[in-house]
Parts: structure tokens; C-alpha cells; sequence
């Protein structure tokens, strides 16, 4: 990864830095497709099969891709044509050659929305994802529609990336050094250029998120700035690209993937500076938290 002054630039092989067994979605001997699918792409292919390079039959591993990021090295939380697409590079200034990313994480894997086959959640189509990633669907051998069309299996992360070293840092127990009551580390980028942070806030609080998953408020180093949190449910990352000002329903494509919220138009973390957020703001706008309601969050 390099930086310039404005964008942070990220070349990755998308292999991740620990050991995965050989995958299969399903079971091995079973497929790739499942009820919920209103359309599957590949009802004829069986993991365990040999179905071209990177599988076995044990089932799928990954198999190496390079990949691209430029990301803005800093989000504009008050830009008119937000919120935007969970999905969308052109219109922040970002760029990448991964079709279906969102953003990347710290290790260089690329981050994926909340839906797979099709559109069906992780959960609710019943996959098991050890850290928080798979591969896709080996489709060397078939002409199919679609991102991977005719591509061996690639990792990617769906859901959190609980092994990775953020989340430890509150998870080991802490009589071993964890720190669950400080807020969670940066786990990622999203392609707008906000960080993406595990699950806890400060104090160990649950983050009070907007539609798209992220809010305003103090990171671990104690600058509040807007940034979003990854966490175990729906939309795993993001919904949007935040501020979500209540419009998170309008940036969706099919299936709706938007957090609640949090009752207002811009959510803030409770026991956020009140002075510290509009100075943060005023890098942009100094009026834009005047247009819109908040959730209470003072002292």
C-alpha cells in the first residue's frame, strides 16, 4: 500500500494471511446453489468435482488474483450525493478492478456486500464462513453472465474478519491483554474512504449506527470523524455509503440491506464532543449539521 495526498493505493493478490481448509458452500459431494435463489448460475457444478483450477476433492481453494484499489485517503461526510451505493467507485473518486468490492481490509482481501447467490444473505442462505470470507464459485469451465464469469475460486470477505488482529484485541480475554472497553481498531477502508472498525465503541458500547452502518464519533485515536463498523449481522459492513441521512432505501438493488438506524437523520455516538464533531465538519461545511435531526448524544 502507498499514499499521496490524496488517495491511498492498494495492490493485493487477495490470498488471505492464514490457513483456510478446502471450502465447499453447501457439503462436499453437494453443490453451489441454493433454495432460496431465485436464479443459480451453475445447478450443474458439485464441489469435490473437478471443476477446473483451484479445486480439489476436498473441495475449493483460493487461487491468487491481483487486484487494485485508489481510495480516497479522506471521506467527505457532507457531500450532496450522499448517501451513495455500498458498491459505487466514480462518483467518490475511488477506483478498482474487483466488480462486486466495497472496500478492503487491512490485509489486503477485498471486502464484499452482505449478499451471495444472488440476492440472499450469507445468512439466511446458510453459509458457514470461517473468518468472515469464502471463495467463489470455481467457473473456469462454464459461459456464465456475472463478475466471476469464468474465473477459478477467489476470497473475499462477506461477513466480519473476526480472526484478524482488531477483533482479537477484544476477544483474547483480558487477562491476556485485551482491551474491550476501548473502541474496536481499523479493520478496513470502504471505497469512500471512511474507515471500517470492529464491533465495539468506546467504553465497549455498541456503536449507534445510521442506515449504512457507520456514524459520527471518536475512534481509537480519539479524532471524531464519520466511520463505519463491521459487526455480525445484516449488513455485516455497510449498507450504503454514509451518511445514510434516513435515504439508506434508495441506494438498494433488489434485496434491502439497510441497518435501522437510529431514529434520526444523523446518528452520533453518545458522549461525542459536540465541538470536536462541528470542527471535523467545518473541513467541509460548517452549517451542514444545522439541515438535519441527531439522536441525543450529549452528556
Amino acid at each position: 500500500m502507498t499514499v499521496d495526498e490524496e488517495f491511498r493505493y492498494i495492490t493485493t493478490n487477495n490470498v488471505p494471511d492464514y490457513y483456510m481448509n478446502p471450502y465447499c458452500p453447501i457439503g462436499l459431494g453437494y453443490g453451489y446453489c441454493v433454495p432460496q435463489e431465485v436464479t443459480c448460475f451453475f445447478p450443474d457444478l458439485t464441489c469435490g468435482e473437478d471443476n477446473g483450477e483451484g479445486t480439489t476433492e476436498y473441495g475449493d481453494i483460493w487461487v491468487p488474483q491481483l487486484a487494485h484499489f485508489k481510495i480516497p485517503l479522506v471521506g467527505n461526510p457532507t457531500r450532496a450525493d450522499r448517501p451513495g451505493d455500498m458498491y459505487d467507485a466514480v462518483l467518490v473518486g475511488a477506483e478498482k478492478d474487483m466488480g462486486p468490492a466495497q472496500g478492503v481490509a487491512i490485509n489486503g482481501i477485498n471486502i464484499q456486500g452482505p449478499n451471495d447467490a444472488g440476492d440472499v444473505s450469507i445468512d439466511e442462505g446458510g453459509f458457514q464462513l470461517a473468518c468472515g470470507g469464502h471463495v467463489t464459485p470455481p467457473t473456469t469451465n462454464l459461459d456464465i453472465p456475472g463478475p466471476f464469469s469464468g474465473s477459478p475460486p477467489l476470497y473475499h470477505y462477506h461477513k466480519s474478519p473476526d480472526c484478524l488482529a482488531p477483533f482479537k484485541n477484544a476477544s483474547i480475554g483480558y487477562a491476556h491483554g485485551a482491551q474491550p472497553y476501548k473502541h474496536a481498531q481499523l479493520t478496513g477502508w470502504a471505497l469512500d474512504g471512511f474507515g471500517i472498525y470492529a464491533y465495539q465503541d468506546i467504553d465497549g458500547a455498541a456503536p449507534v449506527v445510521d442506515q449504512c452502518g457507520g456514524h459520527f464519533g471518536p475512534v481509537d485515536t480519539g479524532e471524531v470523524v464519520y466511520h463505519y463498523h463491521s459487526r455480525p449481522i445484516v449488513p455485516y459492513h455497510l449498507a450504503c455509503q454514509g451518511p445514510s441521512l434516513r435515504q439508506c432505501d434508495s441506494t438498494q438493488r433488489g434485496t434491502n440491506y439497510c441497518h435501522p438506524g437510529c431514529g434520526a437523520d444523523v446518528c452520533i455516538q453518545p458522549g461525542t464532543s459536540e465541538d470536536e464533531l462541528r470542527a471535523y465538519l467545518a473541513t467541509w461545511d460548517d452549517l451542514w449539521l444545522n439541515q438535519y435531526t441527531t439522536n441525543i448524544f450529549h452528556n
